[in-house]
């Protein structure tokens, strides 16, 4: 192999070498940002949806009893993932109506997290965390919408 070969094959690796940490650092891992042992209920109106990849977002708004508005945002999956699970943002969300959900909050305290579960009008309660996950958000989701559990969490 000549010199001018093996400068080009280094060349070669050192971008794809970094490509693939670009690649890396453009997707976090969810306990960087979030505390996935920690589920909590929500209920709020939802102001606003993005609807995107790699991640969707829901913004809601939610009244504190000292007349103080709270505006929240919540990471959801990505589209494809919703549909999957049987959400679709534009078909079941109506910007202005109520929706109780449960997520893992930010890890920086900000009035934020990673949507678990949603529970829609119809009844449907759609769940985007894992299987393990699942009945300790359908548990959360009925005792808010019951009454014997405070949304102003």
């Amino acid at each position: 192999m000549n010199m001018l070969t093996r400068a080009g094959m280094a060349g070669m690796a050192m971008v794809l070498a970094v490509g693939t940490v670009g690649l890396a650092e453009a997707h976090h891992a969810v306990n960087s940002q979030f505390d996935a042992n920690v589920t909590t209920p929500f209920t709020g109106v939802l102001e606003k949806t993005f609807i995107g990849n790699p991640h969707s977002y829901l913004y809601f708004v939610r009244a504190m009893p000292d007349g103080q508005m709270q505006h929240w945002t919540f990471e959801t999956d990505a589209v494809v993932a919703l549909k999957r699970a049987g959400l679709s943002v534009r078909e079941n969300l109506k910007v202005g109506d109520s929706y109780s959900i449960t997520y893992n909050p930010a890890l920086g305290g900000e009035y934020a997290g990673l949507m678990t579960a949603i529970k829609l009008h119809d009844g449907r309660v759609i769940s985007m965390s894992a299987k393990n996950q699942q009945n300790a958000a359908n548990g959360l989701l009925e005792k808010q919408l019951n009454g014997t559990q405070s949304s102003q969490q």
